[in-house]
């Protein structure tokens, strides 16, 4: 049966691609030619052609502000690129064409095999080592000369997992920048000095290599006597945590803290700083070693900051040389496609498939033993998105010991209240007069419970958050429209 293009791609089984459709009628006849992103193409009636997928073309979103007298959203487009190669034309699903689903009566592998990156690292290990020309090249390549280029040939020995080092930046201002560093990077690093905002941060950071040296930037007055009183510029040697016994209002209670010496000027005395203290200590190094990548890895525990002083000579353009400072954050597995030229199979690079979009056409498999080859790695600068998607992955696998409890607070008091006023706003109707009145209740009812030395002040702090949350905000609605991805007998 014929159906319209647009009504064959909303009643698509996207799981049931790729399809064989023959061109049946419409107002593009016989012999037709439009011109479509600025390449000119032919749908002649009886074609065949093959749909293989779907690609989005456009988004549109739309800014909700609410505010009085202004209802309509304002919509606005994002535009983005379809290049087009060879053989794959991309139509929008709206032409004004008929066709006609024979898949079960044609032969598809007349038309060309074209595999994504993604789709190659789906084959089994032992479909490899195969001869691929390339149809669609990746965008960002980072590749020397041209090997990633439409038209070539290459080997695609195999699919592997290989290990980076997540790095980002050493600065102040924003954005940052980020890299995958490979284990085999040959530069050579000096060590930077690490900032830790908490007393608890230099119990993670302590080694048994060395003693953690470090100064503070923020003074600091203990509640107990017990417990050591810090100045800016005060030096401490961190040593281990242990819990000791403090006097609070007469009565004797067990704190967690860091027993540590601090740095006079011809001698040591003994410090207790207790774990939740916010202090904003600043590392002191007095290693001056150049050190390997692998090196900093296995002998101290990550993140670490690093600054690069011997840039890698066999990479031509070294981007990490450039850097102020990095920060070597945490080590990462990620999948990769060894590859190489078809003219030099000897020396082979790892491509990582979920950053490089590349469309590749299998021409043959590569027969006989390609013996011992050249592995070459990149340092690999990645975005903002990529990133934290990569921080997210892998934090999912790690439980890092939770912050120990800071010590009751008038400060905590008000986090407190604001806490319940958002969990209160959360199930409560939108309107801003019915949101007022309820969580004022809800305050009031609670604050009984309170302490009575709690001040004022923090009523009033309560009362400039609920005018803050009544005004204006904004959201964003996307919509999508598809193209059609369709290959050419």
């Amino acid at each position: 049966m014929a159906l319209s293009l647009e009504e064959f791609i909303h009643s698509l089984d996207l799981r049931t691609l790729p399809r064989v459709l023959e061109i049946q009628s419409g107002i593009y006849f016989e012999g037709s030619i439009y011109e479509m992103f600025g390449n000119e193409c032919c749908l002649s009636t009886g074609e065949v052609i093959k749909i293989t997928g779907l690609k989005i073309k456009k988004i549109i979103a739309e800014i909700c502000e609410h505010i009085e007298g202004c209802e309509s959203p304002q919509p606005f487009e994002l535009p983005m690129n379809f290049p087009v190669r060879k053989d794959i034309v991309r139509i929008l699903p709206s032409l004004d064409v008929e066709v006609k689903d024979i898949t079960d009566n044609y032969d598809a592998s007349w038309f060309l095999q074209l595999l994504s990156t993604q789709e190659l690292f789906e084959m089994t290990s032992k479909d490899f080592p195969i001869v691929a020309e390339i149809i669609e090249a990746p965008q960002g390549n980072q590749l020397p000369g041209s090997i990633l280029q439409p038209g070539k040939s290459i080997v695609i020995h195999k699919k592997c997992q290989a290990s980076r080092i997540l790095a980002s930046e050493i600065r102040s201002n924003f954005p940052k920048r980020h890299f995958l560093i490979p284990t085999s990077y040959k530069g050579k690093f000096k060590r930077r000095p690490r900032e830790f905002p908490t007393a608890y941060d230099l119990e993670i950071a302590k080694s048994e290599k060395e003693p953690l040296h470090v100064v503070a930037t923020k003074a600091f007055h203990p509640p107990h006597d017990e417990l050591t009183s810090v100045s800016v510029g005060d030096q401490f040697l961190v040593h281990h945590s242990q819990r000791t016994e403090v006097l609070c209002e007469g009565i004797k209670k067990v704190v967690n803290v860091l027993a540590c010496e601090r740095i006079l000027k011809k001698s040591y005395e003994a410090a207790l700083l207790p774990l939740y203290m916010e202090g904003d200590f600043v590392e002191v190094i007095h290693d001056k070693k150049q050190y390997q990548i692998s090196e900093l890895c296995a002998q101290f525990r990550l993140p670490f900051n690093v600054k690069v002083s011997v840039r890698d000579l066999s990479i031509e353009d070294d981007i990490l040389a450039a850097t102020p400072g990095l920060q070597l954050e945490e080590a990462i597995t990620d999948s990769y496609l060894l590859i190489s030229d078809f003219a030099n199979p000897k020396e082979c690079w790892e491509i990582p498939v979920g950053r490089l979009n590349m469309t590749v056409q299998l021409v043959s498999n590569l027969s006989g033993d390609p013996g011992s080859f050249l592995v070459r790695t990149l340092v690999e600068e990645i975005t903002e998105e990529q990133y934290y998607m990569m921080r997210r992955y892998e934090s999912s696998f790690l439980h890092p010991p939770p912050r120990p409890p800071k010590r009751p607070s008038v400060e905590e008091t008000k986090l407190t209240l604001l806490g319940l006023a958002e969990e209160t706003a959360v199930s409560l109707p939108k309107s801003p007069k019915s949101l007022h009145v309820d969580i004022s209740k809800k305050l009031h009812s609670n604050q009984a419970g309170l302490d009575s030395n709690v001040p004022v002040g923090c009523q009033n702090d309560l009362a400039f958050l609920e005018k803050e949350r009544r005004k204006t905000g904004a959201s964003a609605v996307a919509g999508t429209s598809a193209t059609t991805e369709i290959f050419k007998k």
